[in-house]
């Protein structure tokens, strides 16, 4: 049956993306089979249509190399829609967890100040108290560490002061892409609370050292905490080294 049959006599068009729909996300089904898929789904240009090829982005293919490649392939096609994608995607990115490939997308067609706000407005729409909310603001989190901007630094400070370990975790892995002195407090508020996990504390620590942060501020109180391997040198930047190194 030719793609435009579907659309001949009594066929219904929905039921016939719906058709498509289904085998694109058929993890079971050959690549070729995806592929054409998405290209059918192409062709029709419907907004029904452009729905169903970002179902592709919520299921994983057998093979990471395989499922790289067709979910690059699908965000391609939907770059084909210019504007006409922009809010899907962005709905999208609103309501799924798997949000890397239409981020990718989305930043193709309407620019990196719509990602941002996107990713911002995915943030306020989570809740992380439960599983499904945490494991999505897990997601965009990690997403939005590919940005550098002044209201994404803002938004990573604000997710310091989340109750998940693992959000704070993220949250000091992005920041630390920004300048070192305008990111040193909050490693340093990091480390001295008595409250924060082990976990975090080490990656502060860590990416510290790494990123040869300026402490000299706090050294009266980190100095005795300073862990074996790390050590302030004399101008109070955090480096590796010390006894036990």
């Amino acid at each position: 049956m030719g793609l435009f049959d579907f659309f001949s006599g009594n066929k219904d068009p929905q039921k016939a993306i719906d058709k498509i729909r289904r085998r694109l996300v058929d993890q079971y089904r050959q690549t070729h089979e995806r592929y054409e898929c998405m290209d059918d789904l192409a062709k029709i240009g419907t907004p029904a249509a452009l729905e169903a090829l970002l179902e592709r982005f919520t299921m994983q293919a057998t093979g990471s190399t395989v499922d790289e490649e067709e979910k690059n392939y699908c965000a391609e096609k939907i770059n084909a829609w210019g504007e006409a994608a922009v809010e899907p995607l962005r709905k999208f990115i609103a309501t799924h967890e798997a949000v890397y490939f239409p981020l990718k997308a989305l930043r193709e067609v309407a620019g990196d100040e719509v990602a941002v706000e996107t990713l911002l407005e995915a943030i306020r729409s989570c809740d992380p108290g439960y599983h499904e909310g945490l494991d999505r603001l897990r997601e965009i989190v990690s997403n939005l560490r590919d940005f550098q901007h002044e209201r994404v630094f803002a938004a990573l400070v604000g997710l310091l002061a989340s109750r998940s370990n693992e959000i704070r975790f993220y949250a000091l892995d992005g920041l630390v892409g920004y300048p070192p002195e305008q990111v040193a407090e909050h490693f340093a508020a990091r480390i001295l609370d008595p409250d924060e996990s082990q976990r975090v504390k080490s990656l502060a620590w860590e990416l510290g050292a790494e990123h040869s942060l300026p402490m000299a501020p706090w050294a009266a109180q980190l100095g005795p905490i300073v862990p074996r391997g790390y050590r302030l040198d004399e101008q109070g930047h955090l480096t590796r080294g010390g006894p036990g190194a």
